[in-house]
């Protein structure tokens, strides 16, 4: 291209085009599934091998290449290319998760952000740590690392040339981690800005790496030979584009801004521009917790429902294992089937959700486990979801099944956690209003049993949430609070929960034994609709009946102590009985007695102030 057309190119650039201060690596491991099977076993390393899912052969080492194995190959072909081609069973991708969150840990060891892209790939803004190494090295003895797209001709003056050489040394070091602690080969990308340190990626493919400088993105872009190379243009732009003839990333530069604000709007315009040279701004975003975790399984077709039960139970049983990994208690859950029209010929996804009790989880010994009656309420809440997307009267054909957690509690564990006290044998809905009369100050607490993560749902239906067809009651019993003057307080148990909204059927019981208590009122209220939404009623544990408090103080109301779980009863009659080995409430001040024992059951009941 020549300078005319590029300048006329860059004349429609936004000012921050010019912004070099970015060093970002892009390091994509290579035939990911593939070595992820050689690691495991070392003697496939020296044979054609490629990993198969159904019919497919969705990737190969590198020696099966060289016969002419290509990506999604059916393996029929395969086999007639390649005869003694290895062939493993990559349907189960556990293994690979593995993999790809160890190398996702070994990066996150640079404490620079880390953004995954898919399960081989991820990029790393090392800008922090190239501003810091600046300071400790000569800038005229600094070399690359690895090879360089082109050779830079002057040097620019925003120093960028000496940041990238810097940077692609910190990728030659991630590079030699990762083979040195998990046996992968990668290679890598370094540039100034996400698209063209992921594009010049591949470049010296496989195990090695190569470097960009901002003033060849233009021309290392125009070598692409289709528009759809750059990861920002989807299919329907792709096609839009070629239909006015815009078919490489050449003509896509060469084409006037005006053109193409006539096909897509002023900032579509300007973007797709901005992407055809090389200009990119888009930050690296660090990579958290999963929204949803989920699985999926095509087939041909299924037409009959004791098979498709088999393969929800199927999918079930590996997502409790991805479940359990990843720690997080799952609130909710959602099935997605794939029906054909057989009239149409073609298929279309729908998708049902509901939430599901917590209490399905335990915890033991740190570990998130889920007993075979847990997993018998799941497959009876995914079969009925199951039963609201298919009409059994009719005849059916699902071409995929699919299972998902979309939405998690963090459950805190440790001796310091409230869940310790409260989550074993009642769920609290909330904690409000919780004080001492002493004090004429208010606090409150709110404790959510479950998190407002967002869950992303790719089906073309709208996410639907399943109110349960069992609505337990719920009661809620509300303690007045009693005042207690500096005078009395002897001991933080004095202290009284304001207000404890309790989940269970037995709390009918205890509501019985609330309404004869002088010095406490019963109030029950109506739940909202969407407080009934989760099939509680069958999982939560039963509340102690009665209870023994002879040894308690005097000013101890026994039915309100005797409805308190077993763990609380213990601590607190521990206190009584040993004063002085519990960390006491100085007298002087009740402003005091947030300073409790830091493991305390108290430091919950306590305004802060």
């Amino acid at each position: 291209m020549d300078d005319r057309n590029m300048e006329s190119s860059s004349s429609i650039l936004p000012d921050e085009s010019n912004d070099h201060s970015k060093s970002i690596i892009h390091i994509d491991v290579d035939c990911f599934y593939a070595q992820v099977e050689m690691v495991r076993k070392p003697e496939l390393q020296s044979l054609p091998l490629g990993i198969q899912q159904k019919n497919i052969v969705v990737t190969s080492n590198y020696e099966a290449r060289k016969y002419g194995i290509r990506k999604c190959m059916l393996v029929t072909d395969a086999l007639k290319v390649c005869p003694n081609l290895k062939l493993v069973n990559g349907e189960d991708l556990h293994d690979y998760r593995a993999a790809s969150n160890k190398i996702f840990t070994v990066l996150q060891s640079w404490k620079c952000p880390v953004e995954k892209l898919g399960m081989d790939e991820n990029f790393i803004d090392v800008t922090n740590l190239v501003q810091e190494k600046l300071k400790t090295v000569n800038i005229t003895a600094i070399t690359v690392s690895g090879n360089v797209f082109s050779e830079p001709t002057l040097e620019c003056i925003c120093g960028c040339h000496a940041r990238l050489k810097i940077a692609s040394q910190i990728a030659s070091e991630m590079r030699n981690k990762i083979y040195d602690e998990l046996g992968y080969t990668t290679c890598a990308g370094i540039a100034h800005n996400k698209l063209l340190a992921k594009l010049i990626c591949p470049f010296k493919k496989p195990n090695d790496q190569t470097t960009i400088f901002p003033e060849h993105g233009a021309s290392f872009m125009s070598t692409l030979q289709n528009v759809r190379s750059i990861p920002s243009i989807g299919s329907k732009t792709m096609e839009t584009l070629v239909t006015h003839k815009i078919i490489t990333v050449s003509d896509l530069q060469m084409v006037p801004l005006e053109i193409l604000k006539k096909h897509f709007s002023g900032d579509m315009a300007v973007r797709l521009k901005n992407l055809s040279i090389g200009v990119d701004n888009t930050p690296v975003k660090q990579t958290g917790r999963p929204q949803s975790i989920g699985l999926e399984d095509s087939f041909k077709t299924v037409s009959v429902k004791s098979e498709v039960e088999e393969k929800f139970s199927a999918l079930l049983q590996r997502l409790l294992i991805l479940v359990r990994e990843d720690g997080r208690i799952p609130v909710s859950l959602r099935v997605t089937l794939r029906k054909k029209d057989v009239k149409r010929l073609s298929s279309h996804r729908e998708s049902r959700q509901c939430q599901v009790s917590a209490s399905i989880f335990t915890i033991n010994n740190g570990t998130l486990t889920v007993t075979d009656a847990g997993q018998q309420k799941l497959m009876s809440i995914i079969m009925r979801l199951f039963n609201k997307l298919i009409n059994l009267s009719k005849p059916f054909h699902l071409t995929l099944v699919g299972l998902a957690f979309t939405k998690f509690q963090e459950r805190m564990t440790g001796r310091g956690s409230i869940v310790n006290y409260l989550m074993n044998d009642i769920s609290v809905q909330s904690v409000l209003n919780i004080q001492n009369d002493c004090d004429t100050s208010a606090s409150s607490m709110d404790y959510s049993a479950v998190s407002p993560s967002s869950s992303t749902t790719t089906d073309l239906s709208d996410a639907e949430v399943e109110p349960s067809p069992k609505k337990p009651k719920k009661v809620t019993w509300i303690a007045k609070r009693r005042c207690l003057s500096k005078e009395e307080v002897a001991s933080p148990s004095k202290l009284k929960v304001g207000e404890l909204r309790l989940n269970s059927r037995e709390l009918e019981k205890v509501s019985e034994l609330r309404l004869s208590s002088r010095d406490r009122s019963l109030t029950p209220r109506a739940s909202p609709a969407k407080d009934n939404l989760s099939d509680t009623s069958d999982t939560m544990k039963d509340i102690a009946e009665g209870g023994n408090c002879d040894n308690c103080p005097s000013y101890v109301d026994k039915e309100v102590f005797n409805a308190l779980p077993d763990e609380m009863q213990q601590e607190l009659k521990a206190m009584w009985k040993n004063p002085s080995s519990s960390e006491m409430v100085p007298r002087s001040s009740p402003r005091t007695m947030n300073k409790g024992k830091p493991n305390s059951i108290l430091k919950y009941f306590v305004p802060h102030k």
